[in-house]
């Protein structure tokens, strides 16, 4: 049986490497090292990213962020207020992202959102399950539809419904 105090330091130290997961994230996307951006999704991760637009799976998830960076010359996350409630193997997250994306003709733009996400531990490890990146918001008013030559439809047949 744990004590009191292993316990807390078991929760403490699962809460720092899901809060680990979330800047992990951000770096691979921001530095567009995708080894380093699908190291912290579980293999059969969702990231949700509209009603209609569900991605599952490390194949999927690699072609939606490789088409983002298609899509924009650079980009910078940067998350706050993160929120985690461990329950054994499983934890839930909530927290919020600024984002400054350039596109390619120069310009940078800003927005930001809420991650709501769900976590759990394989092996030992503490992997992103489900992100849902529904929750955002433009700072600045939002591109030209030909400022972003890239888009996301034809990726939408790799989705899969929800359970």
């Amino acid at each position: 049986m744990l004590s009191d105090v292993e316990e807390r330091l078991e929760l403490l130290e699962a809460e720092l490497a899901i809060r680990r997961l979330v800047a992990v994230y951000c770096h691979g996307a921001d530095k567009r090292d995708l080894d380093r951006f699908l190291s912290v999704w579980a293999s059969n991760a969702s990231w949700v990213l509209s009603d209609e637009a569900t991605f599952r799976g490390h194949d999927a998830i690699a072609s939606v962020v490789r088409r983002q960076w298609e899509a924009f010359a650079g980009y910078v996350h940067w998350t706050t207020n993160h929120v985690v409630e461990v329950d054994g193997d499983r934890a839930k997250g909530e927290c919020d992202v600024a984002v400054a994306v350039q596109l390619h003709n120069g310009q940078w733009l800003h927005s930001g959102g809420t991650y709501i996400d769900e976590y759990v531990r394989s092996d030992g490890r503490w992997l992103i399950a489900r992100r849902d990146a529904r929750r955002g918001f433009d700072i600045d008013p939002p591109p030209e539809p030909h400022d972003i030559p890239v888009r996301f439809d034809d990726l939408l047949s790799s989705t899969d419904e929800e359970n």
